[in-house]
C-alpha cells in the first residue's frame, strides 16, 4: 500500500493516538507494542508493517508535529527579533503547544526525553540561524550566530517546558508577551523596568 493510501494514513493515525493515550496511562517505559496495538484495535503484525518499534513511532510523531509547527511559523513575516514578529512567533508556538499539550507532555517525559529535547533544540536552532542569515551577515553580529541561535532556542524551549510542567498557568497570549520582552530585553532590561501589576497587564 502507498504511503498516501487512506488506509495507511488512518492506520498510522490510530497507532499514534494509541501511543499517546497509552503513555499517558502507563508511562513510556511501561508501554510496549502489544499495549499500543490493543488500544488501537489492530494486530501486532500491522504495527510492524509501519514502524520498527515504539521508538520509531514516537520520533515519527515528534518530527511530524514539529514540521506542522514550522509550517505555521514559516507563514509569518521573515523579520528577525522585532517586537511584532517575535510576539507573533511566540504566540504561534504557545498556541500550538496548548492545542497538543498531552502530546508534548508525552514527548518531554520519561525515557528518551533528553534525546527528544536535543532534537527539538537543534530543530529550532537551525530555523533561527536560517532566518538570521537572511537579514544579517555573521561578521555583523557581536557574538557568533550559533551562540545567538542556541541562546534563543534554549530560552524558548525551556519556557515551553516550564509552562507545561506548571499546567499552563498563563494564557498563550500572556506567555507570548512575556517571552517576547525577555528575548528582546533580556533579564536586566526586565529588572530595570517598572514592575507590572500582574501578567494580565502585559
Amino acid at each position: 500500500m502507498r504511503r498516501t493510501d487512506p488506509r495507511v494514513i488512518r492506520t498510522r493515525q490510530m497507532l499514534r493516538d494509541a501511543l499517546i493515550a497509552t503513555i499517558l496511562d502507563r508511562g513510556y517505559e511501561s508501554t510496549n507494542v502489544q499495549d499500543i496495538t490493543e488500544r488501537a484495535g489492530l494486530r501486532r503484525a500491522t504495527f510492524y508493517l509501519h514502524y520498527r518499534d515504539k521508538e520509531e513511532l514516537l520520533f515519527t510523531v515528534l518530527r511530524e508535529t514539529l514540521d506542522e509547527l514550522m509550517h505555521k511559523l514559516d507563514a509569518l513575516p521573515p523579520n528577525v527579533l522585532t517586537p511584532e514578529t517575535e510576539k507573533a512567533e511566540e504566540l504561534v508556538i504557545f498556541q500550538h503547544v496548548q492545542e497538543r499539550a498531552d502530546l508534548y507532555r508525552v514527548l518531554f517525559s520519561g525515557h528518551g526525553a533528553a534525546e527528544i529535547t536535543r532534537r527539538v533544540r537543534d530543530y529550532v536552532v537551525a530555523r533561527i540561524e536560517e532566518k538570521c542569515r537572511l537579514e544579517h551577515r555573521a561578521t555583523d553580529l557581536p557574538v557568533p550566530m550559533e551562540v545567538l541561535a542556541n541562546y534563543l532556542a534554549v530560552v524558548k524551549l525551556n519556557m515551553v517546558l516550564w509552562w507545561l510542567e506548571k499546567n499552563m498557568p498563563y494564557s498563550p497570549e500572556q506567555m507570548a508577551a512575556m517571552c517576547t520582552r525577555l528575548v528582546l530585553n533580556g533579564a536586566s532590561g526586565i529588572l530595570l523596568e517598572p514592575a507590572l501589576e500582574s501578567p494580565n497587564a502585559i
